[in-house]
Formats: C-alpha cells, sequence, structure tokens
C-alpha cells in the first residue's frame, strides 16, 4: 500500500487555498474583471484544497 505524506499535503493544501482566495479576494474585494468560469475554478481549488488539508491532518491523527 502507497502512504503519502501528510507534510507535503499540507504544503499543497496551504498553495492551494492560498492561491484561490487570492484570485477570490481580488474578486469580490477588489471588484476585479473575471469570467465566471475562473470565479468557479477557483472555489474548487479552495474547496479541493480544505480537503486535501483535511485528510492530511486526518491521515497524521491517525498514525
Amino acid at each position: 500500500m502507497k502512504t503519502r505524506n501528510p507534510f507535503l499535503g499540507g504544503i499543497i493544501a496551504a498553495v492551494m487555498i492560498g492561491f484561490g482566495s487570492w484570485r477570490l479576494y481580488n474578486y469580490f474585494v477588489l471588484g476585479e474583471e473575471m469570467p465566471t468560469w475562473r470565479v468557479v475554478l477557483s472555489v474548487a481549488i479552495v474547496i479541493y484544497g480544505l480537503v486535501v488539508a483535511f485528510n492530511a491532518l486526518s491521515k497524521k491523527d491517525a498514525e
């Protein structure tokens, strides 16, 4: 069975949450014009980053 590195998962999650949040901040707070598909993609990136973070934290607690 292949094991995953929870530290690397945490870094990837932080980058994804940070990038998606930055794009959403520019759109909602600063009023930057952005196509709808980019807003949806940014939300999806943040949600996926949260899922990766949850999985990395839960794997670390289980070990």
